[in-house]
């Protein structure tokens, strides 16, 4: 048996005993996979600390030391996951079944796949005694897929610091598109951020009860218009810039450089695929959709009142205030109040730096004549809890390009008959080992 064979199988196993384990959220019970963890790491004398966050639920840190002192290399995941139908799945999703060179199961996409990669490179860098220039962390957390409160978010309060300035390789890339004949494996390197606001519009007092009262509908109608016709100025990022540039120059001067980038974006969902070219769109700009729509007589709290939700998916860089600034002007004179109940901004970790060039090292090495190319996802993860700790996140857990491609992923997350196939397991532990083996050997210091 080679090497890369031994670690394919060590990984998958390790996966396999991950998917075992139902951490469904709710309610989590996240501890018993932690505890499986921990009795890796002793086997392989490698320290760690447990912090418990509530009954059955916690985080499990790894750390190998370092020779000096600085801000470390975190690899981050969590161990929960959305619920699963078994009926609905070709093979039970608790199970961790091998069958058709996959191993299926609730987890290997979301995210279980990548706490298993990291942990096997943890065990090889060990196991040769390796001693990285800076401490490297394996931070596998609870909650993530219910807002992290007895996850990250309660993680930070205690260990904060610890990802001051730090690099993180996390979720959320490493799925492959082929464009031209080209392999690109997209590596995650910001989030668009959210804004939840709700709209409300109240009753005339001492109206005719008798009588129905539309102003209400007339403003919300009017508001709804708005917002279908809102066009939120502001500045591409620089990485969705480079993303575009980069795929077109590999359809080959196909589309003309000179065209808007509206044309480009268009071009390229008939070269790569309508959702990623829909997904591209979508990190241009951004957006404000309503979600929910209370209103009208048939309740009667709310008779001739009128109450909606929107989400705002904002671009890194843009701020609450020019969120408040917004809405302000949707709502100018229509008497309809607005309440932001949740802000998060955004980030952009940049489409350049020491560990991005490693991935792309190895990646280059692995498969002839593929690139790394950063993207800001539209969707939201754990990154978004370290910004304020000017962290710098990567989404990366690597698969074989002929296992799935981006688009086949996205489907699968949170899908029924999740799944990732044996060599890919192996594949994307490798590719980590290297990458980290090359940026903690002292190559984490960009030129």
């Amino acid at each position: 048996m080679t090497k890369s064979e031994e670690i394919q199988l060590e990984a998958t196993e390790i996966l396999r005993r991950l998917i075992r384990i139902n951490t469904s959220n709710p309610p989590g019970n996240e501890m018993e996979a932690v505890k499986y963890i921990v009795s890796v790491a002793e086997e392989s004398g490698i320290p760690y600390e447990v912090v418990e966050t509530a009954p059955g639920r916690g985080n499990v840190l790894l750390k190998l030391q370092g020779r000096e002192s600085g801000p470390p290399l975190i690899l981050l995941s969590h161990l929960d996951v959305v619920g699963a139908n078994a009926e609905e799945w070709k093979y039970p999703p608790f199970e961790g079944t091998i069958a058709e060179g996959y191993l299926w199961g609730r987890g290997t996409i979301d995210t279980k796949q990548l706490t298993a990669m990291e942990l096997m490179a943890m065990l090889m860098l060990a196991r040769q005694k390796f001693v990285p220039e800076r401490d490297i962390y394996l931070i596998a957390t609870a909650d993530e897929e219910s807002g992290s409160v007895y996850g990250l978010k309660s993680l930070l309060a205690s260990h904060g610091e610890l990802f001051r300035d730090a690099d993180v390789i996390s979720e959320g890339g490493g799925f492959p598109i082929l464009v031209n004949g080209k392999t690109f494996y997209l590596c995650e390197v910001g989030q668009k951020g959210l804004c939840q606001v709700k709209f409300t519009y109240k009753r005339i007092p001492n109206a005719n009860p008798f009588y129905p009262e539309n102003t209400g509908l007339r403003k919300f109608s009017e508001l709804i218009g708005r917002i279908s016709r809102n066009k939120w100025e502001g500045t591409v990022p620089r990485t969705t810039e480079k993303l575009v540039r980069k795929l077109m120059d590999a359809c080959e001067g196909q589309a003309r450089e000179s065209s808007s980038l509206e044309e480009q974006i268009d071009y390229l969902k008939t070269k790569v695929s309508p959702l990623f070219g829909n997904m591209i769109k979508a990190m241009t700009e951004s957006t404000i959709a309503l979600t929910i729509w209370n209103g009208g007589r048939s309740r009667k709290e709310l008779a001739g009142e009128y109450e909606a939700m929107a989400d705002i998916r904002l671009l890194p860089g843009v701020t609450r205030e020019t969120v408040e600034a917004k809405l302000a002007e949707l709502c100018s004179d229509l008497s309809i109040d607005w309440e932001i109940l949740i802000c998060q901004q955004g980030y952009d970790s940049g489409s350049e730096g020491a560990l991005l060039d490693r991935f792309g090292d190895v990646i280059a090495r692995k498969v002839e004549g593929a690139e790394v190319l950063p993207f800001i996802a539209t969707a939201s993860s754990d990154g978004r809890y370290l910004r304020e700790y000017d962290s710098k996140v990567f989404g990366f857990s690597p698969v074989l390009a002929e296992d799935m491609t981006f688009e086949q992923a996205v489907t699968m997350v949170h899908g029924i008959n999740e799944r990732i196939s044996c060599d890919s397991i192996g594949f994307g532990a490798e590719t980590l080992y290297q990458a980290i083996l090359q940026y903690g050997s002292g190559g984490n210091k960009h030129d």
